[in-house]
């Protein structure tokens, strides 16, 4: 007789697999486009602020070259709004390195961060929280 763990862990690796592997064939019978892509939502606000300034977002990509958002204020003012990158972003790209992003309102910045996309296996990209 086995020790209770070694079978679990094979029931557990068995259903691994059979999820791992029946996923796609479910998608294909059921006709159903599936994509996914790595962003980044990008928001900020002033807590002290009765109504809510536009703010830019600038992102630097490892190339140099930057691209720029602005998040409108959302319930007339009330709530900060949010920029989604790459797609509310003109010319971005979603390239593997390291990025950078700048908020502005008013032209000063006022916060600052950074993110990165890394290759993942399969050709898959993976994005990472700085």
């Amino acid at each position: 007789m086995q020790p209770i763990h070694l079978c679990l862990r094979r029931v557990a690796l068995a259903t691994v697999v059979l999820l791992a592997t029946g996923t796609p064939a479910l998608a294909q019978t059921a006709s159903v486009l599936y994509s996914a892509r790595p962003a980044i939502a990008l928001s900020v606000g002033d807590r002290m602020a009765a109504r809510q300034a536009p703010v830019e977002f600038t992102v630097t990509m490892p190339d140099g070259k930057t691209t720029t958002a602005t998040a409108e204020p959302e319930g007339g003012g009330e709530r900060a709004g949010t920029v989604h990158y790459p797609s509310d972003f003109g010319n971005a790209g979603t390239r593997v390195g390291d990025y950078t992003w700048a908020a502005r309102v008013g032209g000063k910045v006022v916060l600052t961060g950074r993110f990165a996309y890394r290759p993942g296996q399969g050709g898959q990209m993976l994005f990472v929280p700085g």
